[in-house]
């Protein structure tokens, strides 16, 4: 559940250090209200496009885009990243939750887990989301919720996080029905299981051709990665189980482990991969063949890279 450039600006001409959304901003029904320094104040939000305070990179330019109306709110975050605390651009007033500013990398954090499908549709963060985020795991948490609330709702986390994790992995399209989706997944645990026993299969012919064993060791990390994709699938399955069966953490640091296994493997794929390469040590169709998985391989190491970073998020606030 990575924040795409999008979620910071909606172009790469944006300002890196505009949010869109703001986690004081609330509705309730009709009425919109900012709940900066913890009260309750009444606003008018209306969505600002960062590109009009494209020249606004310094905390010391705040006053001069600063709304001349109290109750305007555009919706949009500044972020210090010299000093390290964020600021209402309508107000020109730093944010605080629970009487403690919050901070740039909270927010940088809080990015990890809000997705695509959290944003309405003119790209404005969600504002609940990045509040929530910062009332469980950020600083502004503390004496906030007991233990037993803050793990059930890394519970909640560490779920969101895998399970749109599988979906991607494995294709999914469908709609919210969990029966629908886990079936989904069986099917696709069975191919992979397939093309676990195919590389098996090769491996054992290199073996009987007595290829090399660079060769044959980086066949079997594609191997591998099908082994721990299907370790970490098979996880989020058992996710269903019931809540006194499983431990949040204990899954959450599983899925670490898993999704830094698979991240290293990758790397030592890319290492072998050159080594043979340089040395025209590749039969050609085996080459092809290779070069067919690629791709896929580096999608999901890039998938796997952006999950271990959320989830080591979690961890380091969880411990």
């Amino acid at each position: 559940m990575n924040a795409e450039p999008s979620t910071v600006s909606d172009s790469t001409d944006s300002p890196s250090h505009l949010v869109r959304g703001c986690p004081c901003y609330r509705e309730f029904g009709e009425e919109k209200v900012c709940l900066n320094n913890d009260s309750v104040f009444p606003v008018n939000a209306i969505s600002v496009d960062p590109s009009f305070f494209s020249q606004l990179d310094s905390r010391s330019l705040l006053e001069e885009f600063q709304s001349d109306n109290q109750s305007m709110c555009y919706l949009l975050m500044f972020l210090d990243r010299e000093e390290g605390f964020c600021y209402c651009v309508s107000q020109n007033q730093q944010i605080c939750i629970n009487e403690k500013g919050v901070k740039v990398s909270e927010i940088d954090s809080a990015l990890q887990f809000v997705t695509s499908s959290e944003k309405s549709r003119d790209g404005v963060l969600c504002s609940d989301c990045l509040y929530r985020y910062l009332r469980t795991l950020g600083e502004s948490s503390e004496g906030f919720l007991t233990d037993d609330e803050r793990q059930g709702i890394i519970a909640t986390y560490v779920r969101e996080l895998a399970t749109n994790m599988a979906k991607q992995l494995s294709g999914y399209e469908g709609g919210g029905n969990p029966t629908e989706f886990n079936n989904h997944l069986w099917g696709y645990l069975r191919e992979i299981n397939r093309s676990r026993s195919h590389w098996a299969s090769m491996i054992l012919n290199l073996k009987k051709m007595k290829t090399e064993e660079d060769l044959i060791d980086l066949v079997d990390s594609y191997r591998t990665l099908a082994r721990l994709e299907s370790v970490f699938l098979f996880q989020v399955l058992s996710l269903d189980d019931p809540a006194d069966e499983t431990d949040p953490l204990s899954i959450l640091r599983f899925m670490v482990g898993v999704s830094e296994k698979v991240i290293t493997v990758n790397n030592a794929i890319r290492e072998r991969t050159n080594s043979l390469v340089e040395r025209d040590a590749i039969p050609d169709n085996i080459r092809e063949m290779l070069a067919q998985h690629s791709e896929a391989r580096k999608t999901t190491e890039y998938k796997f890279s952006n999950l271990v970073s959320a989830l080591h998020n979690i961890d380091t606030h969880a411990a």
